[in-house]
């Protein structure tokens, strides 16, 4: 299969899978332009990662519609829970703490649908933060940080309005963070989760100083054709309250 082809596959799949799933809609003929501009940047970003994935492990899902539908898709569902999206705006300030995104998954591909988002990408591995910085230069994702921390490290909360992630942490590892990370009052935390025990066992988890609000769950598919009744994810917001 030539580039072209390729890439006709990939943009083409993206673009329908968006629309079919309600991620984002295509409105007017300047949003569907917009949309497949921003569609492009993600084709781009994917050859990148496969040029990078030869000497570093970024990734071993590298099939086209493996990638689109377990790293792509699986991270723009994010979207559909990100409410109200003015409060994440660049507009007031606040930042999306992205935790352990290796390849950049959510952070990159959030950053390059909605480039108005502020995003931090904290990456203890120098190589995976390396890419993502080598990436975000060559997409244009001016508002889209790298910095090669362990987050218990990070320091800077006051600009931190929400915390995500995607696949880096278990259940238990995720109580540990939401514990020791010095978050502000009412930040929000999204958590892509298998479970709905482990949403209940973070909820009801004895907090020293702080309470964990559950606001929303979102469950999703990003194959409804795998022939699987049950075979869905979830992502989890709460919200951070101090006692």
């Amino acid at each position: 299969m030539d580039n072209t082809s390729s890439k006709n596959i990939f943009t083409d799949n993206i673009y329908n899978y968006l629309l079919a799933y309600g991620i984002l809609p295509s409105g007017n003929k300047n949003n569907v332009e917009n949309l497949k501009e921003k569609i492009d940047k993600i084709y781009l970003y994917y050859e990148e990662l496969l040029e990078w994935n030869k000497k570093i492990n970024l990734t071993t899902v590298t099939d086209i519609d493996e990638f689109i539908k377990k790293h792509v898709i699986d991270s723009a569902y994010l979207i559909k829970i990100l409410s109200p999206l003015g409060t994440l705006s660049s507009n007031t300030g606040g930042y999306i703490l992205d935790i352990g995104s290796g390849a950049g998954f959510p952070g990159v591909i959030i950053n390059i649908l909605m480039p108005d988002l502020k995003i931090i990408s904290v990456e203890s591995v120098l190589k995976k933060c390396n890419f993502q910085k080598a990436v975000a230069r060559k997409l244009g994702l001016n508002n889209f940080k790298c910095l090669n921390i362990n987050i218990f490290n990070y320091k800077d909360y006051d600009q931190i309005t929400a915390v995500v992630t995607r696949a880096a942490f278990n259940a238990a590892e995720i109580i540990r963070l939401i514990e020791n990370l010095n978050l502000k009052n009412d930040t929000d935390i999204y958590l892509f989760l298998s479970k709905i025990e482990e949403v209940k066992n973070i909820e009801s988890f004895k907090y020293k100083s702080k309470k964990i609000a559950l606001e929303q769950i979102l469950f999703y598919k990003t194959d409804y054709n795998d022939g699987k009744k049950g075979n869905f994810r979830l992502i989890a917001k709460f919200k951070i309250i101090y006692k």
